[in-house]
């Protein structure tokens, strides 16, 4: 299912721009703030919650709002890092499709469900950001409200279309807004002195530009990398779903064990299908960002997984130390700062790992350009 990545843009708590972000994911810079949030300690103290802000791009804005302020930054990083047409351009903006990965819509944390509004994510979000930052784009439009699993699923819409010669991924997300904030201390997901466990939010938008080998090959585009393959999983019926629960408690997390077997199911269908008796060796990229409940589901992979991967001599990236909890986000920040890696250090290939509350998995496989 090639795929070329000719383009990425990217805009995080640690600045705007794709190379600037990436270069202090390397580094292992962390930018954390104090936000105008406070949690309650117990025993009368109060402390002020602790994230990632991607100031000033969203400030002032929440949700859906933030999610356009991000994404439109993130594909203004795209256009002109990868010297794309300008809007005058309409042959090539007319077979440019665009695909969007979007938070998984919680009825918790948004008040609303998908299935009761279907257009509203479209509406809210997909609009506003083809007329604010793509509006020549003519090709098909797809959006996924999938979480951190919804940049593979677009990803893999993108390599079956027909319709376009190319297409703009863009995925963004923020937890910083109080009602998501206050989601979270509810559920007990939030890090803080009391809690040494849970997430720090963050928020983030990231661009890519995937196409075929022969636009990529006849536009002359410079290639960041290839997809080989994307898998998607599920833990499947039979275990507790996001909305199976009691209304007053907090939503249960996938179950550890279930959910580390599906992603290894997962992760083995992105391998290499030729070659079975040697090991994958190269990057790994997750999305554990502080919260038992991932690390143990890894845990559990990494277990039916030691005759696929040698982890051994595999090295492992996790975003979410330096960025925070980026939610939709985090799988583009992945395949991106996988690619930039790629380049920087010529290593082979690289996984993307992600993992959605919703106990969705995917796994994502690329390969460094032919030098």
């Amino acid at each position: 299912m090639a795929l070329s990545v000719t383009g990425a843009g990217m805009v995080t708590s640690l600045g705007f721009g794709f190379s600037g972000s990436c270069a202090g994911l390397r580094a292992g810079v962390a930018l954390p703030r104090e936000l105008d949030f406070e949690v309650d300690e117990g025993g009368g103290e109060i402390a002020r919650a602790v994230g990632y802000p991607a100031s000033p791009i969203a400030d002032g804005f929440s949700q859906a709002g933030a999610w356009v302020c991000l994404a439109s930054s993130a594909s203004a990083d795209l256009r002109y890092a990868a010297g794309l047409p300008t809007d005058a351009d309409l042959e090539f903006w007319q077979r440019t499709g665009l695909a969007c990965a979007l938070p998984l819509i919680d009825l918790d944390r948004f008040g609303w469900r998908l299935d009761q509004a279907p257009q509203r994510a479209e509406s809210a979000f997909l609009r506003p950001t083809v007329e604010g930052s793509l509006p020549r784009i003519a090709g098909a439009r797809h959006w996924q409200a999938l979480g951190h699993v919804g940049t593979a699923s677009v990803l893999a819409l993108c390599a079956q279309a027909r319709q376009a010669e190319r297409a703009v991924i863009l995925a963004a997300d923020s937890f910083l807004d109080h009602s998501t904030l206050r989601w979270l201390t509810d559920a007990a997901r939030l890090k803080s002195p009391g809690r040494p466990t849970g997430l720090m939010p963050g928020e983030a938008g990231a661009a890519l530009l995937v196409e075929s080998d022969q636009s990529a090959r006849q536009r002359k585009a410079r290639v960041l990398g290839t997809v080989e393959a994307v898998a998607l999983g599920s833990i499947g019926p039979g275990h507790p779903q996001p909305h199976d629960e009691d209304p007053d408690e907090p939503p249960p997390m996938p179950p550890a064990a279930a959910l580390g077997r599906a992603l290894a199911d997962t992760i083995r269908q992105a391998l290499p299908t030729h070659g079975k008796l040697s090991r994958f060796c190269g990057d790994l990229y997750l999305d554990l960002n502080g919260e038992d409940w991932r690390a143990a589901a890894w845990g559990h992979a990494q277990v039916h997984l030691s005759r696929a991967i040698d982890f051994d001599r595999c090295r492992t990236f996790l975003p979410a130390e330096s960025l925070g909890e980026t939610g939709a986000a985090s799988g583009a920040i992945g395949v991106g700062l996988a690619l930039y890696n790629l380049e920087q250090d010529r290593t082979g290939s690289a996984l993307v790992i992600s993992l959605s509350e919703n106990g969705a998995v995917s796994a994502v496989r690329l390969h460094a350009p032919a030098s």
